[in-house]
């Protein structure tokens, strides 16, 4: 996909802001894990744990070994926090925001 790239030179500025938009994606796709994962254990409840719930997701939908270990971190982090429950509307807003 970023073969072009390759062939391509860009300026400083544009290497910026490239690395910007990556990382914003990549914080998207992480928080939308976290999100469908705390989801998951909200609507099994007293079926599985979290260790399971995490288990069984990471089963159906494989994520990069370098993400894994993020998700699952923020995860218990945020598992049973008073307060704190599953984005579901607008958890896109401002990731691809112009800097």
């Amino acid at each position: 996909m970023f073969d072009w790239l390759r062939r391509r030179r860009l300026s400083n500025e544009a290497k910026r802001k490239l690395l910007i938009a990556a990382a914003r994606a990549e914080e998207a796709i992480v928080e939308t894990h976290v999100s469908n994962i705390l989801e998951l254990l909200e609507i099994l409840r007293d079926e599985v744990d979290v260790d399971r719930a995490l288990e069984l997701y990471m089963e159906m939908l494989p994520m990069d070994e370098h993400i894994a270990p993020t998700v699952t971190n923020r995860v218990l982090a945020r598992h049973d926090a008073p307060g704190v429950r599953p984005a579901t509307a607008g958890r896109y807003g401002g990731v691809f925001r112009d800097n």
